[in-house]
């Protein structure tokens, strides 16, 4: 199933504020997303370590919407870019809630 379009628009964007606010040239450091049909990623990038004029990617956050539930799941990746619920996060139904989560991270799992 995939993602409704209210939904879909309402997450977009609370993702491209986000991306546009936390965005940094001082920092060496952008944010983008990519929405699929039923999960959105916030994905960080950086000057390559080896060559500053080509830029890394590396997700930071999943967000998982499902239409029965009405609700956003997020998920945090770990070294391997294996996805693992954030399960002490209740689910949300606007994806800002969650986006507040991983700025704050509090289980230290999103910029480590």
């Amino acid at each position: 199933m995939s993602i409704p379009n209210e939904i879909r628009t309402d997450a977009e964007t609370a993702l491209r504020a986000f991306c546009e606010s936390h965005s940094t040239d001082a920092a060496q450091q952008r944010y983008t997303y990519e929405v699929g049909a039923n999960a959105a990623l916030l994905i960080q990038q950086r000057p390559s370590f080896m060559n500053a004029a080509e830029w890394t990617s590396r997700p930071i956050a999943k967000f998982r919407y499902s239409e029965a539930r009405d609700r956003w799941s997020l998920y945090w990746t770990d070294a391997s870019e294996k996805w693992h619920r954030v399960t002490n996060v209740e689910g949300a139904k606007d994806l800002r809630t969650l986006l507040d989560v991983v700025v704050k991270d509090p289980l230290g799992v999103f910029w480590g």
